[in-house]
């Protein structure tokens, strides 16, 4: 493992605040034209839009591109979190006529335009902490309102698959051809997480102001690891989402459904339910517990009956626990099978046709996570067999479900809307993995060999370490020291600190 720094040379872009980056080109003699690029530039501000204090780690990192960070979990073989396409670029489709004008839109799109854009639809209250915008060409010019809007974020699934895959997914390319498809749209908050990706997803606002910047932080506090929504709870959730929203307009008459592979996605999306003042419990769950069964906030939301019987251990030992020659037989292994896909959309539906969903005029949201292409993809990789089979039940699920919706809501009366928190890293050319174990160890070799500096850094994908400010204080070093020697490893492009990241926050545009 180097220390040399990496040569770049970083083509001239965009202004501060923009969610497009600048282009990169080929490589230079020397380090130095990193310092004051664009691109640098454009990292800083992604790291200061999903800024929150107290929650965000004291030094952000940014990986080459072709390189990634991981853990030693078997499950965790690629790592996404970074800046680079492969994890920022995101599909994002709306589907349904009357209500959407079919066609390729080439505008730059945000996840934090998916909210206003859907509110503006149905009538919602626009929020103050929209730091995102209406997509006005994805909107028909239409009297009516839809009875159910679905929003599904399929998780880690990179835009380029609708091509790459296409043969596989016929539902979803059938979609994107009679929608309207933003071919544009991107990830402009690092790190590219799940916790992150959905709640800035369901809130159309930066986590700088609804408070999930991590998937697991340090709490300072307990002098532990934690992860979002630490026991089920969504009132670490600091901005309002449409499903509170709509749940407060409508005085809890709107059916409201959230449903996902972890809580981290699930919360993100629905809400806080009763557990916000005022509000009413929605329909919540997500995937949980060693059976691989459903969970919920009994405080803030209502478990679907018809989850209680859905265990995916039924699943796995139907199988004989195995699948594509692969071991399934536990509720984290199960995760990365085609199986798991099945399982989840069909839990999903089981709880859709329960439900009152398209009863009456009043718009029902449902919000959906699949989680079965992250899973596949961390341990698989995005060109294995593996993903493409995921990949091609989901898309046969998609076409269930859109017929449930029919049924539930009437032909021509919903809208659906496809996206992804985040891509995953991977592809033809050569990879690099690097462990956070590592680089821990590089970090107390030179500062700390007593092994106590760095509290937290075993969420490779935060892109962020925890670090005792006052011990490194203590032994005469600064956390710019820590960042520097961090950029001359030969895989890292960036090393911000937390008053780098801070100070770019304060020139952020609204």
């Amino acid at each position: 493992m180097s220390w040399l720094a990496v040569p770049l040379v970083l083509a001239a872009g965009c202004a501060s605040g923009s969610g497009t980056p600048p282009a990169r080109t080929q490589p230079a003699p020397a380090a130095a034209a990193v310092a004051s690029s664009p691109l640098r530039q454009h990292w800083l501000d992604m790291f200061a839009r999903g800024y929150f204090p107290g929650r965000s780690g004291q030094l952000f990192v940014v990986p080459r591109e072709g390189d990634f960070v991981t853990e030693r979990d078997p499950l965790y073989v690629f790592m996404h979190g970074s800046p680079w396409d492969y994890d920022t670029r995101i599909p994002l489709l709306f589907y349904g006529a009357p209500f959407v004008k079919a066609g390729q839109w080439p505008e730059a799109a945000s996840q934090q335009d998916i909210v206003p854009t859907v509110g503006a639809l149905i009538g919602a209250p626009a929020l103050p902490t929209y730091t995102g915008h209406p997509l006005a060409n994805a909107l028909a010019t239409t009297m009516g309102r839809p009875r159910i809007v679905s929003l599904i974020v399929l998780d880690a699934m990179r835009a380029e698959y609708f091509d790459r895959y296409a043969d596989v997914l016929p539902t979803l390319s059938r979609m994107r051809r009679e929608g309207a498809w933003f071919s544009e749209a991107r990830a402009n908050v690092l790190p590219t997480v799940t916790g992150v990706g959905h709640a800035t997803i369901g809130t159309g606002s930066d986590p700088r102001f609804h408070g999930i910047t991590v998937n697991n932080l340090f709490n300072r506090a307990t002098g532990k690891a934690q992860p979002a929504y630490d026991g089920l709870d969504p009132q670490e959730l600091m901005a309002l989402t449409l499903g509170d929203n709509w749940n407060l307009t409508t005085n809890g008459a709107a059916v409201i459904i959230g449903q996902g592979g972890a809580i981290r996605a699930t919360a993100g999306l629905v809400g806080r339910g009763s557990c916000l003042v005022g509000a009413k419990k929605v329909i919540a769950a997500s995937y949980g517990g060693p059976d691989g069964g459903w969970e919920t906030n009994a405080h803030c939301y209502t478990m679907p009956d018809a989850l209680k019987p859905l265990v995916g251990r039924k699943v796995w030992e139907a199988a004989g626990g195995t699948h594509m020659g692969h071991d399934i037989a536990s509720a984290s292994k199960f995760r990365a099978s085609s199986l798991f896909q099945r399982f989840e959309a069909e839990a999903l539906m089981a709880v859709i046709d329960a439900s009152a969903a398209g009863a009456d005029d009043i718009t029902d949201l449902i919000f959906v996570n699949m989680k079965g292409p992250d899973y596949a993809g961390h341990l698989h990789g995005p060109d294995s067999p593996e993903l493409r089979e995921t990949l091609a039940e989901l898309d046969r699920q998609m076409a269930a479900y859109l017929t449930l919706i029919d049924k539930k809501a009437g032909r021509g009366q919903s809208l659906t809307v496809v996206t992804a928190d985040h891509g995953t890293p991977g592809g033809p050319q050569p990879w690099r993995r690097h462990y956070t174990d590592e680089i821990i160890a590089l970090i107390n070799q030179r500062f700390d060999p007593e092994g106590k500096l760095v509290q937290y850094y075993a969420d490779a994908a935060n892109s962020q370490l925890f670090i005792d400010t006052a011990r490194l204080q203590a032994r005469g070093f600064t956390l710019k020291e820590v960042a520097a020697m961090l950029e001359s490893l030969d895989f890292l492009d960036a090393a911000f600190t937390e008053s780098e990241v801070r100070a770019a926050q304060a020139r952020l545009r609204r």
